[in-house]
């Protein structure tokens, strides 16, 4: 059973661009408040596309800076 989990046991490597996923796959919360609140299935997409548009052109904006 040792032998298991011995690959596990090895180095974790953190994807750098791993949180803007999380944070762009959290923009469907408020998307389906939107949804709700207007009775449109497209102003949810929407707001969804313009959420993650939004986290990106952040991230890349702050890249963007930090290495001038």
């Amino acid at each position: 059973m040792k032998n298991f989990w011995k690959p596990l046991q090895g180095e974790f490597k953190w994807n750098p661009n791993g949180i803007l996923g999380v944070i762009g796959a959290l923009g469907i919360i408020p998307a389906i408040f939107v949804g709700r609140y207007t009775d449109s299935f497209w102003c949810s997409v929407v707001f969804f596309v313009v959420w993650y548009a939004i986290v990106y052109l952040t991230f890349l904006t702050y890249r963007y800076f930090k290495d001038k």
